[in-house]
């Protein structure tokens, strides 16, 4: 346990260290009352840094259904330039990655399919021939993987891909469940990590034990995935009797220092206060280890929602997600100090009156956290705002 503490303590950066904020800005450029955008999606993965260039995705439903937006910034612009529309017909949980030099993929569910395009200028590639969901996207330079929730039999399971680059957009070179047999319940959300040698972490919600565990499974290749493994250290059951378990949902994964994947998710094993922030370390060795709580005891009585964890290659760790606890939804961050994570802070443009929720976050190369949020207004309706925070 020492040695991990220490191997967990030089991947980490120092604790707490002060963030500087930009003055927010609004990323879509149609609000309203009646307009309700939204950034679910699995693995949280709404915002990504391609060079000097920002994205956000999201779905709303200014043309009277559900469509999916991308809009970027330039790092010289004030302001977001307007954005692009992605899909055609009903479409949900969009979710962004960067390639470098001002290139993305974006992915979302569509017409009950998903779908993946490189942008700018690429063609938008079906990725699925069942009906499938919640779709995520993981990638090391040019090697990129998806993973979603695809229909098999009566249950969807979690299936991986890998895509290609083409002269034109993407391609599909390998798709695969993660697991051979039928699924025996639900499994979804998955959320995807690829770390620099390679490898693929998938984790994912699964209703096997008749209640939401968040399971986990790796792959040296991409194609061959090791039997899943419970994320959680907590061996959930009936309390007094009552229902299957606990449970815990929404698991998120980053990669974080040279090797390592970091995990966070929303967990309910005090089922007395809701749903509490809880995490996990993968350093190396494709095995997760201990279970962290991240929130501090000022959140311990309320729940917490909307959990992400973003992790950069010199070891900097953030996990961000909204609670109420000073009486409206906030955004809260908490740092990894290398033994536990401090204090919780709050985002300065992403607290106080009114409800500031739903976050998404990444590190560019720099170093910069680039944050992205919902701030709801019941008369004005609801903008998505963002911020950039540098060490000081």
């Amino acid at each position: 346990m020492k040695a991990l503490a220490l191997l967990l303590g030089v991947l980490a950066w120092p604790a707490q260290a002060a963030w500087e904020w930009s003055a927010p800005l609004t990323v879509n450029s149609v609000e309203g009352a009646a307009i309700f955008p939204h950034l679910e999606s699995a693995n949280r993965r709404g915002v990504a840094v391609s060079g000097d260039i920002v994205g956000v995705v999201w779905e709303d439903n200014r043309s009277g259904s559900p469509q999916c937006y991308l809009a970027t910034k330039p790092a010289a612009a004030a302001r977001f330039q307007p954005e692009t529309r992605l899909s055609q017909s009903d479409c949900f949980e969009p979710v962004v990655i960067a390639l470098g030099a001002g290139r993305f993929v974006a992915a979302w569910e569509e017409a009950g399919k998903v779908h993946a395009r490189l942008l700018p200028g690429g063609a938008t590639l079906t990725l699925s021939d069942a009906d499938a969901a919640q779709i995520t996207l993981a990638a090391q330079g040019n090697t990129i993987y998806a993973a979603w929730a695809g229909q098999a039999g009566r249950y969807h399971r979690i299936v991986v891909a890998r895509l290609a680059l083409t002269a034109d957009g993407l391609d599909v070179k390998t798709v695969q469940p993660v697991e051979a047999a039928m699924p025996a319940d639900e499994q979804g959300w998955p959320a995807l990590a690829m770390a620099a040698d390679g490898s693929v972490t998938v984790a994912w919600e699964d209703r096997r034990n008749r209640h939401s565990v968040p399971m986990v499974s790796y792959s040296r290749d991409g194609r061959s995935f090791a039997a899943p493994a419970r994320l959680t250290d907590h061996q959930s059951g009936s309390v007094d009797g009552l229902g299957a378990g606990t449970g815990a949902m929404r698991p998120t994964l980053s990669v974080w220092g040279q090797q390592g994947v970091a995990a966070v998710w929303l967990d309910k094993r005090d089922f007395l206060s809701g749903y509490d922030v809880y995490a996990a370390f993968d350093t190396g060795t494709r095995r997760f280890g201990k279970n962290v709580r991240v929130q501090d005891s000022f959140g311990d009585n309320m729940a917490q929602w909307h959990a992400l964890i973003v992790g950069a290659a010199d070891g900097s760790l953030v996990a961000l997600w909204d609670d109420a606890r000073d009486g409206t939804p906030d955004v809260w961050l908490s740092e990894w100090t290398g033994e536990t994570f401090g204090d919780d802070v709050s985002v300065p443009a992403a607290a106080g009156p009114g409800q500031q929720s739903d976050p998404l976050a990444v590190f560019d190369a720099e170093g910069s956290l680039h944050a992205v949020w919902l701030d709801r207004d019941e008369a004005a309706g609801t903008r998505i705002r963002y911020a950039r925070a540098r060490r000081k």
